[in-house]
């Protein structure tokens, strides 16, 4: 079962999937992504931890005014935080795919074993007409999902709905569980 976030840039898509897994209670597995405060570099580090604006976590560099994704750093990230977080993890966070990795197969692939996995996914794509044509587009049509449109009107309400819809696919409090399980980082 997955839940992708879409809506323009800005509108609050991985605001709201924080606030949705504080609703749940539970540090999620899976990635996030964000700029680096030099504002020139794109980085990918495992959503149980810190941002970690290293070398080691650039996914994507700006040059020449154009941001530049790098296959091989996704390729060999995104997998290894995905098979890291698989076995603890009550629900995947993938915030956020685009079209940087339209290069990396293997990270393709990762995402793709894990919206057909058996742990919930939670993540933030590109809207639809950025993602027509791309490997995004695919992705957002497997069968168990929905793609959940955030705006300004709806997105102070859409946690409490997204951790209901979670909520229910976990089938328990995430917490709770990860409390008993005694696997959490």
């Amino acid at each position: 079962m997955y839940l992708f976030l879409t809506g323009p840039s800005g509108v609050g898509k991985s605001t709201a999937a924080d606030r949705t897994l504080s609703r749940l209670g539970i540090v999620p597995g899976g990635f996030r992504t964000g700029f680096a405060p030099d504002r020139k570099r794109l980085c990918l580090w495992p959503a149980w931890e810190q941002p970690d604006w290293s070398e080691k976590y650039t996914v994507a560099r700006l040059e020449r005014g154009r941001l530049t994704g790098d296959p091989a750093a996704f390729d060999r990230l995104g997998p290894a935080i995905l098979a890291e977080s698989r076995p603890w993890a009550p629900l995947m966070l993938l915030d956020e795919l685009g079209w940087l990795e339209r290069e990396a197969l293997a990270f393709q692939g990762a995402v793709r074993a894990c919206l057909e996995g058996p742990v919930p996914v939670l993540g933030v794509v590109k809207p639809a007409p950025q993602r027509s044509g791309t490997w995004l587009e695919e992705l957002t049509q497997l069968p168990g999902g929905v793609v959940v449109t955030v705006d300004p009107v709806c997105r102070d309400g859409l946690p409490d709905l997204l951790a209901a819809r979670l909520g229910n696919a976990l089938g328990h409090s995430g917490k709770k569980k990860q409390e008993r399980d005694g696997k959490r980082p």
